[in-house]
């Protein structure tokens, strides 16, 4: 498992599955101040072939890198307090499930946010004596559920950027206590052409192809989605996804945006060299 879609929610998915069977939504944010509270995924199964899905709820942590592990359930970790129903079904060829998803905690949950991971796996299915005997995928989904305790603050801080010719990488620190991420667009500028941070904006429809670059910027994206938990550092990369290396010569990669609800206006020079002849 990588990265958190969403995020991220995470999307785990074996060969040849993906595209067949989808999950909305990927991630569910739950206010836990009030009484129970209730919402649902629904399950699409767009096969010619009836699925039999198992959910299941975990805890789990995410390491600076950005790898999710299952960690044990807590008294304060949300996996415990969930009703999720139902835990076992069947989602016919073209259909799709809805999957009802409360949480009833028991215990008086610490002001801060509470995380669990559900899972949505295909069951195999025995075949007959004599069928065919192809080896056959299987899906498996997970998506995230945040529970939050008291005032939700989003906020930190792009603590260091490094920019190379075809990659970025950001390191991000959560200092709020619910999960970030980042919102906004990059940018690419010839470094001679480069205004300074205090004159760029963000840039409308960036990475399409109805982009307005300004003079002076050879390619824009958006910033990457990547989820950082509160009180963690994460490394989160930033592909240009240029389509060609660029030329020799020096730039500056310009960013404009938001980590959670704290600006981002940051920028850093850099050189690409000429390609290798062979």
């Amino acid at each position: 498992m990588q990265r958190l879609w969403l995020l991220a929610a995470l999307l785990l998915l074996s060969v040849g599955a993906h595209a067949q069977v989808g999950l909305s939504p990927q991630i569910l944010d739950i206010t836990l101040d009030g009484g129970p509270t209730s919402q649902a995924f629904r399950l699409f199964n767009y096969t010619s072939e009836d699925k039999v899905v198992k959910v299941t709820a975990v805890n789990w942590d995410m390491d600076g890198d950005g790898k999710v592990s299952t960690i044990p359930t807590t008294e304060q970790s949300l996996d415990g307090w969930l009703v999720i129903n139902p835990l076992e079904f069947t989602v016919k060829a073209g259909q799709n499930q809805v999957v009802r998803v409360a949480a009833r905690p028991a215990v008086k949950l610490t002001p801060g946010e509470h995380r669990a991971m559900v899972y949505f796996e295909e069951q195999p299915r025995e075949r007959a004596p004599g069928s065919e005997t192809t080896l056959r995928t299987v899906f498996r989904f997970g998506a995230a559920v945040y529970g939050h305790v008291g005032p939700v603050e989003r906020k930190g801080e792009l603590v260091a950027l490094q920019a190379r010719p075809a990659s970025g990488e950001l390191t991000l620190r959560n200092d709020g206590n619910a999960t970030s991420r980042c919102s906004g667009t990059f940018a690419i500028w010839r470094k001679a052409d480069f205004p300074g941070e205090a004159k760029t904006s963000a840039i409308a429809k960036a990475g399409t192809d109805d982009a307005q670059l300004p003079p002076g910027v050879v390619a824009s994206g958006r910033l990457p989605s990547d989820a950082v938990l509160p009180g963690a550092t994460r490394r989160v990369m930033l592909d240009y996804a240029i389509k060609a290396a660029l030329p020799a010569g020096e730039y500056v990669l310009d960013l404009n945006g938001t980590f959670g609800d704290s600006p981002i206006d940051r920028s850093q020079a850099f050189r690409a060299e000429a390609a290798a002849a062979h």
